[in-house]
């Protein structure tokens, strides 16, 4: 019994199975339907989904044998993968020089008539093949042909979305692995660079409280800005520090609700909104699925945003959503905004606040700050699928929009505030 040459690219081609990660495994419903489908066509009692492995042939799906696997050396398939483009179709095998004195002939289940359709890969890799097999002489229809074709091209799509999937779930893997690395890196950096730049800073103090009397103006001066370049240094690494926890919200999604969020940071800017300071004004928020502090932090931010950049004697935060289909027979989006009196941020500055330690601003300018806020309000915002943007259109301030769920389409277009201030007139929509 000769055996099936090996295809000149036999290497790869194992390799190749391998990677998909199909041998050996359980049964599945979409492979025994095809099976059973294609016995059926044929008016045959026995189908396989056969892959060819190094030295077996190994059944996925199977009608009419027992067995899950022969020698490769026995496999018709094995001279089927051998001519991708054609069924390989056997009348008779004891008729066939190739098959006539083959183990699977003349013992069980003695094959007469055989067909096999190959399973190649995009990548013009041949697997296996979808066959069909008799005990009598036969041939098929060319119906019946046209059918196992099919087939057996449905069956390699199975078997690349499997490929797919299992990349993919390899590749989410590796990103979480980078992202704990990260984090860990993060954490590390943050204290090694912190404790020279806590010890500068106390050496500073030291000097001065030591040595003051006896140091010019200039002097002190120049020690007391490397104190505050120190502190302004230990805020900048636990905003990066608190940039790269920020991470993956998946497995810790829960039901929000985003009033309760609103409720907090009034109650943190209790103080300003007794004075008449400041006037926060929200509509009757939906739940969103999120993770709540993460939340808690995206509104506080904006807020005190909104009220820290701002030179009015009364400060005015406005917070709502809008909920709208963007395209017909899709699902209907949601987006939220943050809308405030304050000094606004001038279009050519607009692609520039979401960067990290970028400040628009001198840095001893409005309190200071480290230049993290709205970087962190964006990667809150991105990591739970959403996108933040700012209102191009709104005037007499500044007015952040944000989504909470993936969403296609021109965002910014959709939703502006000028579009919504029609309803707020004619009192459609109510401010608590």
């Amino acid at each position: 019994m000769p055996a099936a040459p090996l295809p000149e690219n036999e290497s790869v081609r194992i390799q190749t199975l391998v990677d998909y990660q199909i041998l050996d495994t359980l049964p599945e419903q979409e492979y025994d339907d095809i099976v059973g489908i294609a016995a059926r066509i044929c008016k045959t009692p026995i189908a396989l989904v056969s892959l060819i492995d190094e030295n077996r042939q190994w059944f996925k799906a199977r009608v009419g044998v027992d067995v899950s696997q022969t020698d490769r050396s026995a496999a018709f398939c094995a001279h089927a993968i051998l001519n991708q483009q054609e069924v390989l179709s056997v009348r008779d095998a004891t008729r066939d020089p190739r098959f006539l004195d083959n183990p699977l002939v003349t013992g069980a289940p003695h094959i007469r008539f055989y067909a096999g359709s190959p399973l190649v890969t995009p990548g013009g890799i041949a697997l296996g093949t979808l066959c069909v097999i008799d005990s009598v002489p036969r041939e098929l229809s060319d119906e019946q042909m046209t059918s196992l074709k099919a087939l057996g091209r449905q069956t390699t799509s199975l078997i690349e979305l499997r490929g797919r999937t299992n990349q993919l779930e390899k590749y989410r893997t590796e990103l979480e692995r980078s992202n704990e690395a990260l984090q860990e890196f993060a954490y590390a950096a943050s204290h090694d660079l912190k404790q020279p730049i806590r010890g500068i800073g106390s050496l500073t103090e030291f000097f001065v409280e030591d040595y003051g009397d006896q140091l010019e103006d200039a002097a002190r001066e120049k020690l007391e800005l490397i104190r505050r370049l120190t502190d302004r240094a230990q805020t900048m690494i636990d905003q990066m520090l608190h940039y790269a926890r920020v991470g993956c919200v998946n497995d810790r999604r829960e039901s929000v609700d985003l009033n309760e969020i609103v409720g907090h940071v009034k109650e943190n800017l209790f103080t300003q909104i007794a004075s008449g300071q400041v006037e926060i004004n929200s509509m009757s928020l939906p739940p969103v699925s999120g993770e709540p502090v993460l939340f808690n932090e995206l509104v506080q931010n904006l807020i005190s945003n909104g009220i820290k950049y701002n030179d009015h004697d009364f400060k005015r935060i406005d917070i709502g959503y809008v909920t709208k289909q963007l395209s017909q027979g899709d699902d209907p989006v949601t987006a939220f905004f943050v809308a405030d009196n304050g000094i606004g941020i001038p279009e050519r500055m607009r692609s520039d606040v979401f960067t990290i330690f970028r400040r628009l601003h001198a840095a001893d300018a409005y309190g200071g700050g480290s230049g993290a806020g709205l970087t962190i309000a964006r990667k809150i915002v991105e990591t739970h699928g959403g996108n933040i943007w700012i209102d191009p259109g709104y005037q007499g301030g500044t007015c952040f929009w944000f989504t909470l769920e993936p969403s296609e389409g021109n965002l910014e277009r959709e939703f502006r505030y000028d579009q919504c201030q029609s309803q707020y007139a004619a009192g459609e929509v109510a401010f608590s």
